[in-house]
């Protein structure tokens, strides 16, 4: 008998097989060939021309989504008067089967791993906690005959009452389909078990691994004769070249099994998708934020990870300068105005605004903020993931915000002019709003709000301070050693006076087992505080320049993150390679 598979179903599942290496691309483009010439469905092309058998694919299947088999010909762990838990209707359309149930739990079977988007339906239906189990197509197809009660089967009600009934007839079933393919019961091949086990592993290793390194991204790419893992460290990208060899052998079966813990279409190929993963550990859950990316050789994946543990969520602890922090914590503790953090993308921009908020969660605050996405929960604050392809913009929820009553508002990304109006709006009708830009610098943030359209008698009445940062590697504490390679050429050329060169003694990380051999352990903040004071409020009345609001700045004290990067290199705090890497170009 021709199993019952839907073509969404085939198609997903027959991408699977491919991907885990069961079958080759050669062997699929003949099944498909034949399958759409003779109508049959593409898994039972695969099956009758002998690619592979039905149990490899399910035990691939149960492998790859981490569900326990289930033989429904036994007895043992078939209760079929459990089929009384859900209606007939649906387990006949959705292909699933209750094979136990208890007061509080429902154990089901499927055969097909799309049909896993129904089973949180099944908890709303009998209110118990599901347990889902993979079984085989034809056992499965076996079963829906049944209770669909076809001229050599009982009725649905006589079903539930004789659960022996069912051991008879999907034998008949099961041995009729195996007779008609012509073929004998299928064995376990190990070596495809074993593959398919070195696939879930891995990835499952490299979830774990990176999170005990403290990676903030994970890149898996393929090229034309290679693949290539890199870990992003510190800020800056490692390549992992002991695992190139097995991601290279296993990359297509590795990607779809990052699809599947993802909730992606294993079967899509041609269009970037995006999702995530939670991996739970003994003592936190962190998530993973997934990219899917189609290229010329394969897909390229790039996981952030969402590590909210490792965040800092106290202003004392960022690394402020004195004067500088106590004018960011003036700042945030006002009852109005607007605070910007500005940055390029991975340079703590988030931390900072986090902990800003922690410092003003208390009871009597009101706090709502706009993410995209949420990557640390606060508790007492009301936290919104923006979600563009629905309408839900940062412009959208900050617009909704200012009906809820709040005091504080977090905007994750000041992006366009309708966010920016309604953020300074905001600021100037009594709330604090926090948020971040893309700028390079604290002071030229005023003139991009400027080149956005906002008047400049806004920005001088609603803007109260603005934070521009830059991540730096620190140098290892276990192999610090003096950096005798500087010299004071290099040093002036950096902005240090004759003297201070002469007097200067630089350090760097001589590499060791703890920092991976790089030198560098760990990253600080290097930060530069723009007061909004009436100096500079008056400069932006008079439309001066970046370079006059500058000058009016440095007037006032101000230290710029060049400033306050030379000071942590003369402290041995950071390398002369790490200050050009991360300052020199600004």
């Amino acid at each position: 008998m021709p199993l019952k598979l839907n073509k969404d179903a085939s198609k997903q599942i027959a991408s699977f097989v491919l991907d885990y290496g069961l079958i080759n691309s050669d062997q699929l483009t003949s099944a498909t060939s034949a399958s759409e010439e003779s109508d049959k469905g593409l898994i039972d092309t695969i099956l009758d021309f002998g690619y592979t058998t039905e149990e490899r694919i399910t035990n691939s299947l149960a492998e790859a989504y981490e569900l326990e088999l289930i033989d429904l010909n036994d007895e043992s762990q078939v209760d079929a008067s459990a089929l009384s838990e859900l209606p007939k209707k649906y387990i006949i359309e959705n292909r699933i089967i209750p094979v136990r149930s208890s007061d509080n739990d429902i154990h089901v079977a499927i055969s097909e791993p799309n049909v896993l988007n129904m089973i949180s339906s099944i908890k709303l239906l009998t209110n118990k906690s599901v347990h889902t189990y993979l079984c085989k197509f034809s056992e499965m197809d076996a079963y829906i005959d049944w209770i669909s009660a076809d001229k050599n089967a009982p009725k649905f009600d006589e079903i539930v009452k004789n659960s022996t009934t069912v051991k008879n007839y999907q034998s008949q079933k099961t041995s009729s389909s195996t007779k008609e393919r012509k073929l004998s019961k299928p064995t376990t091949d190990s070596e495809e078990i074993i593959a398919s086990s070195e696939v879930v592993n891995y990835v499952d290793k490299t979830l774990r691994e990176s999170i005990k390194l403290g990676v903030s991204d994970i890149h898996i790419e393929v090229f034309k004769d290679s693949a290539r893992l890199r870990y992003r460290i510190d800020g800056v990208l490692l390549d992992q070249d002991k695992k190139a060899k097995t991601l290279y052998e296993n990359y297509p079966a590795i990607v779809t099994r990052i699809k599947i813990l993802s909730n992606l279409d294993i079967a899509e190929r041609r269009l970037p998708q995006d999702g995530s993963i939670t991996l739970s550990l003994p003592d936190k859950d962190v998530d993973f934020r997934v990219s899917i990316l189609p290229t010329n050789f394969g897909e390229r994946v790039v996981m952030r990870i969402l590590d909210t543990s490792s965040i800092s969520l106290t202003i004392e602890t960022l690394g402020f300068l004195e004067e500088d922090e106590e004018n960011f914590k003036n700042a945030v503790d006002a009852p109005q105005g607007m605070v910007l953090v500005t940055g390029p993308t991975g340079s703590g921009k988030s931390t900072t605004l986090y902990a800003a908020l922690q410092r003003v969660n208390r009871d009597d605050i009101n706090i709502l903020t706009a993410e995209d996405p949420v990557e640390f929960t606060l508790d007492g604050v009301g936290q919104v993931h923006v979600k563009e392809d629905i309408g839900l913009t940062f412009s959208a929820a900050l617009r909704s915000f200012l009906r809820q009553d709040p005091e504080v508002v977090m905007v994750g990304e000041i992006r366009d002019k309708e966010t920016v109006d309604i953020a300074v709006k905001a600021a100037l009708t009594g709330h604090l709003v926090l948020s971040t830009l893309h700028t390079n610098d604290a002071v030229s943030t005023i003139t991009r709000l400027i080149n956005m359209g906002v008047e400049p008698f806004l920005i001088s009445s609603a803007l109260t301070l603005v934070v521009a940062q830059r991540l730096a590697r620190k140098i290892c504490s276990d192999c610090i050693e003096p950096d005798e390679k500087v010299n004071q050429t290099e040093l002036k050329s950096i902005g240090l006076s004759t003297e201070e060169a002469t007097r200067a003694q630089l350090y760097h990380g001589k590499g060791c087992p703890t920092c991976n051999n790089t030198g560098y352990k760990g990253r600080q903040g290097i930060y530069e505080v723009l007061k909004v004071n009436d100096a500079i409020k008056e400069g932006i009345l008079k439309n001066s320049t970046t370079y006059e609001l500058l000058e009016i700045a440095k007037s006032n004290g101000f230290s710029t993150m060049q400033d306050v990067g030379k000071g942590m290199l003369l402290q041995g705090r950071i390398s002369l390679e790490e200050y050009r890497r991360v300052l020199l170009s600004n």
